[in-house]
């Protein structure tokens, strides 16, 4: 009784919260397809789909940094996936072979990232609709390549509208959190309560902002200036919690004093965050006690570098301010192709698989080929290890939304109320974050696309779900054979790879920070990549239960910290 109570909870606190988003994003999905089809003809009806579902999904990045190169990158990507897509079901399934393999090859390897959240699946799963769906004939290839251009000047304008505040609205609450974080600390010292520590959360923090920061470089090796000033702002804040995680000795008179003057000096940090004023009043070492307790000068040096950055990251020239790097240019070539072990094996393996599948339905002229191809898409992931886990939710949330999908198409004959069902669970589907839930939705309607108008009662209805379980389950099979027996990339070897990459650019920072070669870039890439480096160990190793990690990762972690304290003096904007 008590769980039920809990999952009728958490089902009205979710629709209390997203009704709003849920609904809004809704109708304009249904508008957007809708005008897209009266612009581009029903042929393209599929690319209004297409569209909607990149334009949700492409803001796990944040494209606004640079929109003009994006919007170049995703026209020539989604140009190519059509004209790939056209070629494929014009000519012969054996000569369509290679081109498939090249184009879903490119997606999965353009899309899919080592750090950051993947974006692959749109892609691949809208390149199979063109292929499997709404296939075009080369004489209607024009129009569909100018929708696609269409298209994606759509995404880089949802993108400029949702997400042109992320970077501030991110720095705002990550900074805020950790002023929050060093006041709460200096009143569990007053009150003699002990400090809380939590290093961990003090990471999580840094690493946020790190990701915003690398999401918003203009290319390899070009970060703005405003970027630097988040970073060492972060920085900042993160020394001076652990300035109070290390307090030694009493909290005397005269200490205590000093943590009143640092607690203010941090309100008036988080109110300029927050803008609730225009400045922030320097930091008097006068003011502070730095006589009367020896940790006070490191206090005031302390508060003095984060006012500094966090004013400096707000200033609009900084935001379009880039310092040269002073690597070669084959060394940024380098950089920029990023060439990643798991990027290379995960495409070459994926793109084979699929273009197999598309070649074997193409042949055996499959009517449901695609669900079999949809479902090895999306079971097939970078890591053999998590390969089984997706695979439980696929085939869990095949028969929940199916057997919920041929009850209502059984008892709903007539095509409104079969369109009205698969719109409802398309909407249903917002109020849900789990894969489960949400491809529980996507089978209720896409069960719904297939007996839609030939299929009735629950024989006809119920074969067909059939149908769909045996493509998913085969899809499954075939997954979890190539990804995890003939193919398998395990975490454990990934991992290994990473902590080796990890060690090199703590110990190339390190080496840095001795150097007089003052190359603020490269400096600046490599602390982000440190953090990234280090999250996605931290997730890796506790899937691995890797008991060592967190020492061996507190050791590079205290190297990282103490270059940039030796470094942030040398480094100053120009």
């Amino acid at each position: 009784m008590n769980k039920a109570q809990k999952i009728w909870t958490e089902i009205k606190s979710s629709v209390t919260k997203n009704f709003r988003h849920a609904t809004v994003n809704f109708v304009f999905i249904i508008a957007f397809i809708n005008l897209f089809q009266m612009v581009f003809g029903a042929e393209n009806s599929i690319v209004g789909v297409i569209f909607a579902i990149m334009m949700s999904a492409s803001m796990v990045r944040d494209l606004t940094a640079n929109p003009v190169r994006h919007l170049c990158v995703q026209g020539i990507v989604l140009v190519l996936m059509a004209s790939a897509a056209c070629f494929v079901t014009s000519v012969p399934p054996l000569l369509a072979l290679p081109v498939n393999l090249a184009m879903l090859f490119v997606i999965l390897y353009a899309f899919t990232y080592e750090y950051v959240s993947q974006l692959y699946f749109p892609y691949i799963l809208s390149y199979l609709f063109m292929v499997f769906i709404s296939p075009i004939t080369p004489d209607q290839l024009p129009k569909r390549l100018l929708g696609m251009l269409v298209g994606a000047v759509c995404i880089i304008l949802y993108q400029l509208f949702n997400g042109r505040k992320r970077i501030v609205e991110t720095a705002q609450d990550v900074l805020v959190t950790m002023c929050d974080s060093a006041k709460h600390c200096i009143d569990c010292l007053l009150t003699g309560e002990g400090v809380p520590q939590d290093p961990e959360k003090l990471r999580s923090d840094l690493c946020r902002l790190s990701k915003i920061i690398y999401d918003r470089r203009k290319k390899a090796l070009c970060i703005s200036e405003a970027g630097f000033s988040i970073i060492d702002a972060g920085r900042g804040l993160e020394n001076l919690v652990l300035l109070l995680y290390e307090l030694e000795g009493p909290v005397t008179e005269q200490r205590a004093q000093m943590l009143r003057q640092v607690s203010l000096q941090l309100d008036e940090i988080r109110s300029f965050l927050l803008r609730q004023v225009q400045t922030i009043p320097p930091f008097e070492p006068a003011t502070c006690g730095v006589c009367g307790d020896p940790q006070a000068g490191q206090f005031t040096q302390c508060l003095s570098y984060i006012r500094e950055h966090t004013l400096q990251m707000t200033l609009p020239e900084k935001r379009t301010r880039y310092r040269k790097t002073l690597l070669s240019v084959s060394t940024r070539l380098k950089a920029a192709l990023g060439i990643s072990p798991v990027r290379v094996v995960y495409a070459l393996r994926v793109s084979c698989l699929l273009a197999l599948g598309s070649l074997a339905v193409q042949l055996l002229q499959l009517p449901h080929g695609k669900w079999l191809l949809f479902t090895i898409a999306s079971v097939s992931l970078p890591y053999a290890d998590d390969v089984g886990a997706k695979a439980k939710k696929r085939l869990l949330a095949t028969i929940i939304g199916g057997i919920a999908g041929a009850l209502l198409y059984s008892l709903i004959p007539n095509p409104v109320g079969r369109t009205t069902v698969m719109m409802l669970s398309g909407y249903l589907s917002f109020f849900f974050t789990g894969y489960s839930a949400t491809f529980a939705c996507s089978t209720v309607g896409a069960l719904g696309g297939a007996v839609f108008a030939g299929a009735f009662g629950w024989t006809s209805v119920g074969g067909m779900l059939l149908v769909r379980l045996c493509y998913v389950l085969l899809g499954i099979g075939i997954a979890l054979l190539a990804n995890c027996l003939v193919f398998p990339f395990h975490k454990k070897r990934a991992t290994r790879q990473l902590w080796e990459k990890y060690e090199a650019t703590t110990g190339l920072l390190s080496k840095l920070c001795h150097s007089k070669q003052n190359d603020a870039q490269l400096y600046y890439n490599l602390v982000i990549q440190a953090h990234l480096l280090e999250d996605k160990l931290l997730a890796n190793a506790k899937d691995l239960n890797w008991e060592g990690a967190a020492e061996g990762l507190a050791k590079c972690r205290k190297a990282v910290r103490l270059a940039h304290r030796s470094h942030s003096a040398e480094i100053q904007p120009a």
